[in-house]
């Protein structure tokens, strides 16, 4: 059965738990979006310049983002922002705070253009800290994120002994077993608040996978799909690369989706797409579900890919980074695949 969206229920506790505490100082929305762009520095979406002077996910910048959502005056937001407001309140609950290094992006090559070497390797060390706090907690690197981030380390021209002690603890750590978010502790309850955040209502798991099942089962044959697996791309949700420039993308407020409203650019101008786009769009969302929630593995996820697409393993595989990297964005072109 589907559902409506509890966001009023969730901004409604928020603003009530806000309420009790000691009068703010309220932002509106375009200065909000100046500080986040600025304290997500490191995301290929922020086009901000200025920076602000702290590391990802370091204590200064969980405050900090803690900070910004709280004093977000809510007066004028659209229904759109409520939505994102309350994703972004849930997230804030999640492993980042241990996997501080976001495998999608080389954060050191961006650091050394505004941070002291001080700087920047007192973050590696607390990057490699926080890795052994995981472990205790069961939060634990994918293999596919230890070889990015590895991959960032071994090719930068940065060279510093938390450089090197951070790519010897990379080679010796042991990572989850899987790929997906479900092997995180709560990770399935994670996967569903992005699943329930980019479709727009809440679907059972097993009821939104049937429903892309039976979607991809209507491709009769392996869909050509023409994509260069360079790391520009791979920084780059699948569900706006689709689009490519066939319309002007909705401002947004999450950095992870380079501050675009993914759900809203969909919505407006997933008809654009061809039916040949559309069933690139519904494999990639079955495979996503797949992983992240079913837990498939890496070799079941590229095989999938491979009997759908016309790709090679060098692009299945970077296509499972992009699935690994950006969860359930695809899953913004649901309603577009009743035209398949």
């Amino acid at each position: 059965m589907l559902r409506s969206l509890g966001i009023a229920t969730v901004l409604s506790l928020t603003m009530c738990l806000g309420a009790c505490s000691d009068p703010k100082e309220t932002i509106n929305l375009a200065q909000f979006d100046k500080q986040i762009r600025a304290l997500n520095w490191f995301s290929a979406g922020s086009t901000n310049a200025v920076v602000e002077k702290v590391m990802p996910f370091d204590e200064a910048y969980l405050s900090r983002r803690h900070t910004l959502l709280e004093n977000l005056d809510h007066t004028n937001l659209s229904l759109d922002n409520e939505h994102t407001y309350a994703y972004l309140q849930i997230q804030q609950r999640y492993p980042e705070r241990y996997l501080i290094w976001p495998a999608q992006i080389n954060v050191l090559e961006s650091a050394v253009k505004h941070f002291s070497h001080e700087e920047i390797d007192a973050w590696l060390s607390l990057v490699k800290l926080k890795l052994k706090t995981g472990r205790e907690s069961k939060i634990l690197l994918s293999r596919i994120e230890k070889a990015q981030i590895l991959s960032y380390l071994e090719s930068t021209s940065y060279n510093s002994k938390a450089v090197r002690e951070l790519a010897r603890y990379l080679h010796n750590y042991n990572t989850r077993s899987g790929v997906g978010l479900s092997q995180h502790p709560n990770g399935k309850e994670w996967y569903q608040s992005k699943l329930n955040y980019y479709t727009g209502i809440v679907y059972a798991p097993h009821e939104l996978a049937d429903v892309l099942s039976q979607t991809t089962q209507k491709i009769s044959e392996p869909i050509r799909f023409n994509w260069q697996a360079n790391e520009e791309l791979l920084s780059r949700p699948m569900a706006l690369s689709l689009l490519g420039d066939k319309c002007k993308p909705v401002a947004g407020m999450n950095w992870r989706d380079l501050f675009i409203n993914i759900r809203k650019t969909v919505s407006e101008c997933g008809s654009l797409l061809n039916k040949e786009q559309l069933s690139i769009a519904a494999t990639l969302a079955e495979v996503d579900i797949g992983v992240h929630m079913f837990a498939w593995s890496q070799q079941q996820a590229m095989h999938r890919l491979q009997s759908r697409l016309v790709i090679d393993e060098a692009q299945a595989y970077a296509l499972l980074k992009n699935i690994v990297f950006f969860p359930a964005t695809t899953l913004a072109y649901l309603p577009h695949f009743k035209h398949l």
